[in-house]
């Protein structure tokens, strides 16, 4: 299939597909389109999804995934734009179906998928782990770290979001010795993301007990949105 933009040779890339049907008349248009980001590395996915999103004024998206995490992410980004979505399963992949109303708003409350309201000077922390433990001492490293954890919950008039990548994923699951701390984090609405590509990687997707699987937009949304970033 060539592509969409029939000017280059791009048709391994993103394959867009795009229909445009009039229905009871000129000024009633829903626009079907359909996303084909199998193959694609984290963050095209859900900047594809985002942009189509949009593109469109009312109709239908479909957007093909390959794994969980893309699919999850897609679908946290649909619900944030104001969107209805619903995933079924499609080959080996799924298939993200895409329902967006005309002048669609983010629900009330909603944290986007893709999007952080922080900025410089908020109050917000974002904290960077990249390991399970701070330091090079791996015992010393885990008292250190639920020390710094407990200390965040202290923090008066301070809004964290806690990063996890590489190793650091490791904290939010199952069996975990910080999963007490980050409990209590969490209810006191601190942000916890996850990479979704290193839970991947470790095959420990299903063993998160904490947080939000996230995606490498929206990290890094959070950390340049953030008035401070600390990396552990």
């Amino acid at each position: 299939m060539p592509c969409p933009c029939k000017t280059c040779n791009c048709a391994p890339c993103v394959r867009i597909f795009l229909n445009s049907l009039t229905i009871n008349g000129r000024d009633n248009i829903m626009e079907k389109k359909q996303i084909d980001t199998r193959g694609l590395a984290c963050p095209q996915p859900v900047v594809l999804a985002g942009k189509a999103i949009d593109e469109t004024g009312a109709g239908e998206i479909i957007v093909l995934v390959d794994s969980e995490t893309p699919r999850d992410n897609v679908m946290r980004l649909a619900a944030a734009r104001g969107c209805a979505a619903h995933a079924e399963p499609d080959g080996a992949g799924f298939r993200v179906v895409i329902s967006r109303q005309a002048g669609a708003r983010p629900a009330e409350g909603q944290c986007p998928a893709c999007e952080t309201t922080a900025g410089p000077g908020s109050g917000e922390i974002a904290c960077l782990f990249d390991s399970d433990y701070i330091g090079s001492n791996r015992d010393l490293g885990k008292v250190l770290t639920n020390g710094f954890l407990n200390a965040a919950l202290a923090l008066p008039n301070t809004r964290c979001t806690l990063i996890l990548i590489s190793n650091g994923v490791r904290l939010a699951t199952k069996g975990s010795y910080a999963l007490d701390v980050l409990e209590r984090l969490a209810a006191q609405g601190h942000r916890i993301l996850i990479c979704g590509t290193c839970l991947d990687f470790f095959k420990i997707r299903g063993e998160v007990a904490i947080g939000t699987i996230s995606n490498a937009l929206e990290i890094m949304q959070a950390m340049t949105g953030a008035a401070k970033v600390i990396t552990f």
